[in-house]
């Protein structure tokens, strides 16, 4: 299993030379900084490669403690970790509240998870079709985003029911 975890500004890592703080490794846009099997000091000492790259846009650097075996992996990874982070949160608490059944039989769990995923699924494509027909704002501020994709797919599907109006049910991403 690999990971690729956001460090803190303070990191202190140590390459052949002397220690010195990870943050100052990566001083221009676009730069990736590689040490690969790093020692590193947060509150113990342990091995690790960092990760540090600047993208364009951001106001700091990522700076990644990682187990992925290459720069390009670890940070291919790690450009999906919003995506991630937004789908586990529709998953528990803003829409599907998945821990609320309780259940504890691995068949059963196993059956409501295929049928949440397709659920997912399908309202992830309803809610980007909203977004790329340029009806998000019949369900989201216009003023800035707040919800997520999978969100925007489920206020227009309770919208279109609320108002009597029919919807297709197709599981194609639309992206």
């Amino acid at each position: 299993m690999f990971f690729a975890r956001r460090a803190t500004l303070g990191s202190l890592s140590k390459t052949k030379i002397d220690f010195h703080h990870f943050a100052t490794s990566v001083t221009r846009l676009n730069e990736i900084v590689w040490h690969p099997k790093a020692t590193v000091t947060i509150k113990h000492i342990f091995h690790a490669n960092l990760l540090g790259y600047w993208q364009t846009g951001e106001s700091d650097p990522w700076l990644l403690i990682t187990n992925f075996p290459t720069a390009t992996a670890a940070l291919r990874a790690y450009r999906y970790r919003m995506w991630i982070e937004e789908m586990f949160g529709d998953w528990k608490g803003h829409g599907v509240e998945l821990e609320r059944t309780h259940l504890r039989t691995v068949a059963r769990l196993s059956r409501l998870i295929l049928a949440v995923a397709l659920l997912y699924l399908w309202l992830v494509t309803r809610g980007s079709q909203t977004i790329k027909s340029g009806q998000r704002s019949l369900v989201d501020r216009t003023d800035r985003r707040d919800l997520s994709i999978f969100r925007i797919g489920l206020y227009i599907i309770t919208r279109r029911c609320a108002f009597g109006q029919s919807f297709l049910v197709r599981l194609m991403p639309y992206f």
